[in-house]
This record gives structure tokens, sequence and C-alpha cells, in this order.
């Protein structure tokens, strides 16, 4: 019997939960995403006020060889260009309200290929952002602590899906920061 040729993408429903104990690990996890994104990727944040967004998307910059001290939050402006190799793309829709009020946002010239889209808000854009995207929703434990749940929607090749568990186990495990897979809440 033949054997059946393995897929080269796959849609992966699962996701991973870290919790981060400070800023610096918040960072670190983003810094480790920076690394493993490429060209063309579109990244969803999600989570209330003061979770942890423009944290993690300083540490994507710092993995991405940006200084993450330039990285501000882009609440007021809606949309910062960072440049570099591959251009950094940094939006947040809180201002707006919903999809139609973000519509008018050339997002469309924001998802280029050549670069890395980062969408704070991401519930703001629904309906506009593209069906591949990696997300990640941010959450307060505690004062100090914050859940990071990464998931993917739509079709990835396998070996960036298997580069991206690498990834964030590495984070967790050089980190001190405790890791929880597939709804594993360990607790």
């Amino acid at each position: 019997m033949a054997k059946a040729k393995q897929r080269d993408t796959q849609t992966v429903s699962g996701n991973t939960e870290l919790v981060s104990g400070s800023v610096e690990e918040t960072q670190a996890v983003g810094e480790r995403l920076g690394r493993w994104l490429r060209a063309g990727d579109v990244v969803a944040l999600r989570g209330e006020l003061g979770s942890g967004k423009t944290t993690l998307v300083q540490g994507i910059a710092r993995g991405l060889e940006r200084e993450p001290g330039s990285i501000k939050s882009p609440t007021f402006v809606l949309m910062r260009e960072y440049p570099g190799e591959v251009p950094l793309i940094h939006v947040d829709g809180y201002r707006l309200s919903g999809a139609p009020a973000a519509a008018w946002l050339d997002l469309e010239l924001l998802l280029s290929p050549r670069k890395i889209t980062l969408v704070e808000w991401a519930e703001r854009f629904d309906g506009l952002l593209p069906e591949r995207r990696l997300i990640v929703e941010l959450s307060h434990v505690s004062a100090n602590r914050r859940r990071l749940r990464v998931s993917t929607a739509g079709e990835w090749p396998v070996a960036r899906l298997a580069a991206l568990r690498e990834a964030l186990g590495a984070t967790a495990s050089g980190q001190g920061i405790t890791e929880e897979r597939d709804g594993d809440s360990g607790d």
C-alpha cells in the first residue's frame, strides 16, 4: 500500500499558553516571536488595556533587530512603520469602532508580503485581516503576571509550526516562564 504524501502545510487549532511574571519576561516571549516571524506574517494581538500588547511588540522588535525603546503605542496615530530589512508595521485599532471604521485604514497596503504586520486590538479588524495569521491573546493573571495564549489561524507550513513550538518552548524554559499547552492549565 502506497504511503500518502505528507502535506507541507496544515491547520492547527491547538494553542500554547505562557504565564509571564514581568515586563522583561513578556518582552522575552516577544523577542522569540520576532526571530520566528517572516515577511508577510500578520500577528493579531488581543487583550484588555494594560495587558502587555505594546510590551510584547517591543520584544518582537528586539527579535527583529530593532531598538525596542523606539517602539511606541500607535493608539493616537493608528499606525507606525519601523524600517529594516523587513519593515515592521504596528497598527492599533483601540480608537476605531469596529471593522467599518477600520476599513478606511488601507490594510491592503499594510499587509504587504514584504512586511511584518502587528495589529493591536485585532478584534476591531474582524473580517479585514488575512485568514493565515498568528494570534496572541494577553490577559491579566495578577498585577505583574500576564497569560499569553498563542495560536495560529489558517494554513501554515509544517516546518514553521514546529519552529514556533520550539521558540515558545525555549522561551518558557529559558526565562522561568510557565508554559501550558493545548488548554492544559496545569493549575
